[in-house]
């Protein structure tokens, strides 16, 4: 009984592991349409939803007890973190490569089915990104 209680618990931390990801992916590519589509008039929101996705992925990964799982993770979080453009995360003004790169990760993200029209399967998805 208690077994079964712990392996259900680790499903669900999985769960919300994988939604928290999900979410933050699928916040920074609706920012990343948002800025784009409104000429870049908060840039400094783009870089914050890039630090949230980041955060969740380590997280997830310093959770993982898989060692394949939490290869994938650290190559996603090696992928994201090339976007950064520095430590700054507030009153960030971002140039024209920044911005290109960002609308190239936005539309890596959507074709990869990081929305929020689609439900989330993280680990189908992870490879696929880059």
């Amino acid at each position: 009984m208690n077994q079964k209680k712990d392996s259900r618990n680790q499903e669900l931390k999985y769960e919300l592991l994988n939604a928290n990801i999900h979410r933050d992916l699928a916040q920074l590519e609706a920012t990343i349409q948002y800025q784009q589509d409104h000429n870049w008039n908060n840039e400094t929101l783009v870089t914050q939803k890039l630090d949230d996705a980041i955060d969740s992925i380590i997280l997830h990964s310093g959770m993982e007890r898989d060692k394949d799982k939490e290869d994938i993770l650290m190559k996603m979080y090696d992928y994201m973190n090339e976007f950064k453009v520095g430590d700054e995360i507030l009153d960030v003004n971002l140039n024209d490569k920044q911005r290109a790169d960002y609308i190239y990760l936005g539309e890596k993200l959507r074709s990869n089915g990081w929305t929020f029209n689609v439900g989330y399967d993280t680990a189908g998805r992870l490879l696929h990104l880059k």
